[in-house]
């Protein structure tokens, strides 16, 4: 069994219903920071639980963006991109939470989480019994699956800083590579729906997008069931 969140956006009491009703491994689809309150208690929470060996995480594009900003492994930060992100991706409120105001006081307010968000894997792939998935942050092309694994698989070696759309492109959402074994499902985040979609071979599963007064969702798999952060007694 494996539990596929959303993207959490800084949302800690949002994470903590949803952790509250996985099953199984739990694999996050990217984009832990920015937008929401709480990115500190997100990333604490969700690094524990991967050194603890019961949750993945995949890098998303909001993640991408600070790394590049901050300056990935002992790069000097890019003022260009720190001011984007801060100031156009919801940046402003990880500053905030850490209650820093430079790249170089995030990077130290930060310490090792840093380094374990920029050596992220951009996919991951797994399997029960007859059954396989494949996560990665937007979605892949109709194009074929291998080539674009193996470039994912090498991250930032095969894609450099130029902008890879398997972490940021909308227009592959209910697309899948036209080799994709039946028996496997892709599944992304991303995109906000109003409601998590769950098909054969695609599940979409962001349904927050980190905004106020939306939730976060996810997909226990290969069962398809959805689960939400909606308080108890909400309808």
């Amino acid at each position: 069994m494996v539990t596929f969140i959303g993207d959490v956006h800084g949302w800690s009491e949002r994470l903590d219903r949803v952790l509250a009703q996985a099953e199984g491994q739990v694999v996050f689809v990217g984009d832990l920071i920015d937008r929401g309150p709480s990115t500190p208690q997100v990333l604490a929470r969700v690094h524990h639980l991967c050194i603890a060996g019961t949750a993945q995480v995949i890098l998303g594009n909001h993640e991408w963006q600070m790394i590049r900003a901050l300056g990935r492994d002992g790069a000097a930060a890019d003022d260009d991109a720190f001011a984007a992100w801060a100031g156009g991706w919801g940046g402003d409120a990880v500053l905030k939470a850490y209650g820093v105001t430079t790249a170089s006081a995030l990077r130290t307010a930060l310490g090792e989480t840093f380094d374990w968000l920029a050596h992220l894997p951009w996919v991951l792939e797994g399997r029960q019994g007859d059954r396989a998935w494949i996560a990665v942050h937007a979605g892949l092309e109709t194009s074929r699956l291998r080539p674009q694994l193996e470039a994912l698989h090498q991250g930032w070696d095969w894609y450099g800083d130029d902008r890879p759309l398997p972490l940021f492109t909308k227009r592959h959402l209910h697309v899948v590579p036209s080799d994709l074994p039946r028996n496997t499902t892709l599944v992304s985040g991303h995109t906000p729906q109003v409601t998590a979609l769950v098909m054969e071979q695609r599940i979409l599963c962001d349904t927050s997008g980190g905004l106020t007064g939306r939730q976060l969702s996810g997909v226990i798999w290969p069962e398809g069931r959805i689960i939400t952060s909606r308080p108890v007694g909400r309808g």
